[in-house]
C-alpha cells in the first residue's frame, strides 16, 4: 500500500538571541540542531559590538566564515549568509562569532537559522 504524506519534511526557522562574550570568539552553543539540513543563516546586530573590532565572521568550527565575514558591528547591521549547497548537521553544531581586529567585548546578535528536518512517517 502506498500512502502520501504531506508532512515528511518540516521547514523551519530557529531564532537565537546571542549575547556576545568577551574574547577572540563567542560561541552560540548548539544553535544548529542535529539532523538538520541548513540552507543559510541571517542575522541582525541588536546591540553594537564593542572592543574596537572592525568586523566579525560567522561560521562553524572548521569554517569560521561560512555564513559571512567583514560583517558590520553597529546596531542594525545585518547579514544574509546562504550555505551555498544545503549542508546536513547530524549532531548539534555551535555557531562561532569571530572578531576581525581586536577582541570582542560585548554586544548582542539575533540569528535566524533556516533549515529543514525530515519527519518520520505516521504509524
Amino acid at each position: 500500500m502506498v500512502r502520501r504524506a504531506n508532512r515528511l519534511m518540516i521547514q523551519e526557522v530557529i531564532e537565537v538571541d546571542h549575547v556576545v562574550s568577551a574574547g577572540a570568539s563567542s560561541v552560540a552553543a548548539g544553535a544548529i540542531p542535529g539532523n538538520a539540513i541548513v540552507f543559510g543563516i541571517t542575522g541582525r546586530v541588536l546591540l553594537t559590538m564593542s572592543g574596537g573590532l572592525t568586523g566579525w565572521q560567522l561560521g562553524v568550527s572548521g569554517s569560521l566564515n561560512r555564513y559571512g565575514s567583514g560583517l558590520g558591528v553597529q546596531a542594525g547591521d545585518w547579514l544574509r549568509g546562504p550555505t551555498g549547497s544545503p549542508l546536513t548537521h547530524y549532531t548539534p553544531e555551535n555557531l562561532v562569532l569571530t572578531s576581525e581586529g581586536p577582541d570582542l567585548v560585548d554586544g548582542d546578535v539575533g540569528l535566524a537559522i533556516s533549515l529543514m528536518r525530515l519527519n518520520l512517517p505516521s504509524a
